[in-house]
């Protein structure tokens, strides 16, 4: 049976428990058909800072936005505590409201959503952390075009078949979670379900199961973020502030001592999951939009023309050495990334309709299409090891190591060397940017396609400057740099043969 009640909220500045300084704290008094309770709001001001016709704090209090809000989000809650009460007791007391205010009525039902959320995080972990032990044996049981045996292969099919249905169980019941409006939804729970969707996408080999272990990693900074920061091990939604991101960027630079641009990755991998949630209907709005990501564009560095040529020509001791060198030469000839030189096999080098050798493969970290035409430079390499038999072995070009043993032993290859930058994988791509396609007048765009890359902007980072292309041929390339039998010209030749290049914003 409905019954008519009429609630009144005041509030007021109680003088009598004013403290030595003269401040006095801010009371709501609940008033039910005459009978009234009241309750502390854990405000205090001035006399002076409190407007007592519009009961709000005025300007002259520092405070006076933060303690407004409390006061707003005070009286709607005492509304709606009200009604809540009404729905449950048909009759409402001033008492029972502020007794559902201070321990909501809902209270087990939250305590009850919490444990669920931490269930399903672990629960994630755990899989997770399984799914990535599964793709690093396959890896190792694959590696160098190894074909694991028949035992094997059904082990590792078996294990994935097992993780495959682990995961559709697990976002069968976090559907359950994620799908319930009335859930109250948190931060942890809008990282859990973007990470169990990026799980899915990677299981079924629509993402790279690197980049998911870089997403639950990252998932570990956030919560050591919010145990450092808020002393806790969730916050809803509906909490987080712009100040949020503020506070994580600096915990990250100054408690992990990490870089400007790490920081702000971090920042940004989060906006894009609240962006998500928002999306999803779990929030208005993103309290982040606003939160500008930075990017302070790194220095590049990479051996001078007359430092590869110097180093193309050096002999080392160790075997290992020299292959190593010979890889590096090779991909500052062509712009190839570690993995693209890694996977190369033969079926990756194809004739053009010029009668030359092209490289024609995609690139893993973009899937843009990397098609170039082969230097004679490349191409005697290529045929120095074509013949090798743990290329032969795992039908790929070159038998290239794993990109720790490449990196070190490039480390080795530069303190002899005495080279004065840190020589690793990637310098040979701002070489050939630079040295080979900019150097010669090849187009910004022509430069990004042999790259792999497709934005302008991603090219115009690997090279000097934009300027108008003089020339949209690889032959060019070719004519300055090599005599008619396939050697390397001299410096002074290049030079000459060079010409003016127009220095111009590219259109």
């Amino acid at each position: 049976m409905y019954v008519k009640q009429n609630l009144s909220i005041l509030f007021y500045r109680k003088r009598k428990k004013a403290t030595t300084d003269g401040k006095a704290p801010i009371y709501a008094r609940v008033t039910i058909d005459g009978l009234d309770v009241e309750i502390s709001l854990g405000i205090k001001v001035f006399e002076d800072h409190w407007d007592n016709e519009s009961k709000t704090v005025s300007a002259g209090e520092p405070k006076c936005k933060e303690f407004n809000k409390k006061i707003t989000c005070a009286k709607t809650d005492l509304q709606r505590h009200f009604d809540l009460v009404q729905a449950k007791y048909e009759i409402a007391t001033p008492e029972l409201v502020i007794q559902s205010y201070k321990s909501p009525l809902n209270g087990e039902k939250i305590r009850e959503e919490k444990i669920k959320n931490l269930e399903l995080s672990e629960l994630i972990d755990e899989i997770t952390d399984a799914y990535l032990r599964y793709y690093s044996k396959y890896l190792k049981a694959t590696e160098h075009g190894r074909v694991p045996a028949p035992a094997k292969q059904l082990l590792l099919q078996r294990q994935k078949k097992e993780i495959d249905e682990k995961i559709e169980k697990l976002a069968k019941e976090g559907a359950k979670i994620f799908d319930n409006k009335n859930w109250v939804k948190t931060v942890v729970l809008a990282i859990d379900e973007h990470l169990l969707n990026f799980m899915q996408l990677a299981s079924a080999g629509e993402r790279s199961p690197n980049t998911l272990e870089k997403m639950w990693g990252r998932k570990k900074r956030y919560l050591e973020f919010l145990e450092y920061r808020y002393k806790t091990i969730d916050l809803p939604l509906d909490k987080l502030e712009y100040r949020f991101m503020d506070q994580l960027t600096t915990y990250c630079m100054v408690q992990k001592q990490v870089i400007e641009n790490t920081a702000m990755k971090y920042a940004q991998a989060l906006k894009e999951i609240i962006e998500r949630s928002a999306a999803n209907g779990w929030i208005s709005t993103s309290p982040f939009s606003q939160f500008k990501c930075t990017y302070v564009e790194p220095h590049h560095d990479w051996l001078t023309m007359q430092e590869l040529e110097d180093l193309r020509t050096t002999q080392f001791a160790n075997p290992k050495l020299n292959l190593i060198k010979d890889i590096y030469v090779f991909c500052s000839y062509t712009g190839l990334a570690y993995q693209e030189v890694y996977s190369l096999s033969p079926s990756d080098i194809i004739t053009g309709i010029d009668g030359k050798q092209w490289i024609n493969k995609e690139r893993q970290k973009t899937d843009g299409d990397e098609t170039l035409p082969l230097l004679p430079l490349p191409v005697s390499i290529i045929e120095k090891y074509k013949n090798h038999p743990v290329s032969t072995r795992r039908n790929k070009i070159f038998p290239v190591p794993s990109n720790v043993e490449f990196n070190r032993c490039l480390k080795v290859i530069a303190s002899l060397k005495d080279f004065k930058i840190i020589l690793r994988t990637h310098k040979g791509r701002f070489y050939f940017a630079n040295e080979i396609c900019y150097a010669n007048g090849v187009p910004l765009k022509t430069t990004g396609r042999m790259l792999g890359q497709k934005s302008i902007k991603t090219t115009e980072k690997y090279v000097r400057a934009n300027r108008q292309a003089i020339s949209d041929s690889m032959e060019n390339v070719e004519a300055r740099l090599f005599n008619r039998d396939g050697s390397l010209k001299s410096k002074n030749e290049v030079t000459a043969n060079k010409g003016k290049l127009i220095e111009m914003k590219i259109v």
